[in-house]
Formats: structure tokens, C-alpha cells, sequence
């Protein structure tokens, strides 16, 4: 299986280094689950980590470049062929929809009720700490032997 992290999850994993984001996040960036991205997906993690509203004003940004880059190389790359928009409110949020459908993958992200139209193209929408226990349980061919 594979997996869309919604920006929401990695603000998370760089705000706390004790939750489900900061651990899937990891395993992103190790190659130990498999993830997908998408060029304006990268771009929004980049723009998003930068705001100083954001509250991450204590890493520089080498700490953020050098994060994404961690998620670049054992990403699957997809380009959005098709675009379902405007589908969601949010336009950050049609942009991971995009990535996961093209990419056949799940979101995971802390905003589970904006994404109610992904189950119309088979994409499941878990919350971070719901897929670290699935995948801790061996789910998804996951910690399996």
C-alpha cells in the first residue's frame, strides 16, 4: 500500500518528536513505507513549513530542505494527469486528493472529514496514530516476515 502525507502530518512530526506523524514521517523518509508525491505537493510542504505562523520557526531552512529531501528520494513520483477539481474546499487539500488517486494511494492526515469524496475513488483517508497501528498490527503487508 501506499501512502499521500498530507502537510498537516509533517508540521506535526516536526513540531513533536513523540506522535504517530514524527514515526510515519520517519518511515517515509527511510523508505519503510512506500509514499507518493507530486511536485506541487512538494512545493506546498516547502511554502507550508516556512510560515512563520506555522510555529517551526526554530529550524532553518537547510533543517527544511534537507527533511523534504529525505522524502524525495524513496518517494513513487506521479504527475496529475486528470484533475477532479474543484472537489474539496480546500485547495491544499485537492492537491493530495490529486496524488493519491493518480498514485493509487490512502491519505493520511489529521483532517479526515475534508476528504469524505476520496471513498468515490477508492482512496481510504486514515488519521496518522490509526495507520501507525495498522501497520504496527503487520496490516497493508506491513512487518511482515
Amino acid at each position: 500500500m501506499k501512502f499521500v502525507i498530507d502537510t498537516c502530518v509533517v508540521v506535526s512530526a516536526l513540531k513533536s518528536r513523540t506522535g504517530a506523524s514524527f514515526v510515519l514521517v520517519g518511515m517515509a523518509s527511510t523508505g519503510q513505507i512506500d509514499t507518493v508525491l507530486t511536485v506541487p505537493l512538494v512545493n506546498e510542504y516547502e511554502d507550508v513549513l516556512r510560515r512563520p505562523e506555522v510555529g517551526l520557526t526554530h529550524l532553518t531552512d537547510k533543517d527544511i530542505a534537507d527533511l523534504i529531501d529525505s522524502l524525495l528520494v524513496p518517494a513513487e513520483w506521479v504527475t496529475p494527469h486528470f484533475t477532479y477539481r474543484p472537489l474539496l474546499d480546500d485547495p491544499g487539500d485537492e492537491m493530495v486528493l490529486e496524488a493519491a488517486i493518480n498514485g493509487g494511494a490512502d491519505i493520511v492526515t489529521f483532517n479526515v472529514r475534508h476528504f469524505g469524496p476520496a471513498a468515490r475513488f477508492g482512496v481510504r483517508v486514515l488519521r496518522p496514530g490509526d495507520l501507525l497501528k495498522i501497520l504496527r498490527e503487520g496490516g497493508f503487508g506491513y512487518g511482515e516476515e
